[in-house]
């Protein structure tokens, strides 16, 4: 049985409306043969993040992880490739706190890659009509600081794949521009993506295949 833990997250400032919710409940419905989900929505906190991905991770030992996060000024879906060694002090999270510190990890690495076959899956993502293209920074976030959590149990050998992928707001009402490579992307598309995602990071032939353990970036460019 492959475990796949899909976590969102709630409204953060600036942005009371998360659409994330809605697609682990959507990749929660999913029955995919062989396969358990096991869901969550973190409050966007500092703290709970720090406190609950990784005992989430050590009660459910899950074999992937999958994050989605809202990019609301973006008009297409990101495939996150890295996680950086950062956290902003520009915008505070939704307790009104920030980071302790401006790094994640002190001394850390500059950013860690995922070892999940991005490309493949933005891919088939573009067949099916969705704009979706790699992105090689997830921000300075929230979203940023669990993608790392999230590679940090990777390398730890708790988990076999971790992805961040990152969506626009969807539309409120209207009709879905599917294979336009337009903003106007629904609700239900982002449900789409969000299928097609945890689809392709539970596919038990990739999940079979022996870990490439890529190097951090220790030294910023």
């Amino acid at each position: 049985m492959t475990t796949l833990l899909v976590t969102g997250f709630g409204p953060f400032p600036g942005w009371e409306r998360n659409p994330t919710p809605a697609m682990v409940k959507a990749v929660a419905a999913l029955r995919i043969p062989g396969v358990r989900v096991v869901p969550h929505v973190f409050a966007t906190v500092y703290a709970e993040v720090a406190r609950d991905l990784p005992a989430l991770i050590a009660r459910h030992r899950p074999d992937a992880v999958l994050l989605f996060g809202l990019a609301g000024r973006t008009g297409h879906v990101h495939i996150e490739q890295h996680a950086h060694n950062v956290t902003t002090r520009r915008v505070p999270d939704a307790s009104g706190a920030f980071h302790r510190s401006a790094d994640i990890v002190a001394d850390g690495p500059w950013r860690v890659p995922t070892a999940f076959a991005c490309g493949p899956l933005t891919q088939a993502l573009r067949r099916a009509g969705f704009n979706a293209r790699l992105s090689p920074s997830a921000g300075e976030y929230l979203c940023n600081f669990a993608y790392w959590l999230a590679l940090e149990a990777v390398a730890r050998h708790q988990v076999k794949r971790a992805l961040f992928v990152h969506v626009p707001m969807p539309l409120k009402a209207g009709r879905s521009a599917r294979g336009a490579f337009s903003r106007r992307m629904t609700a239900d598309d982002l449900a789409a993506v969000a299928r097609t995602a945890a689809l392709a990071i539970t596919g038990r032939g990739y999940l079979a295949k022996p870990v490439r353990r890529p190097r951090a970036h220790s030294a910023r460019p």
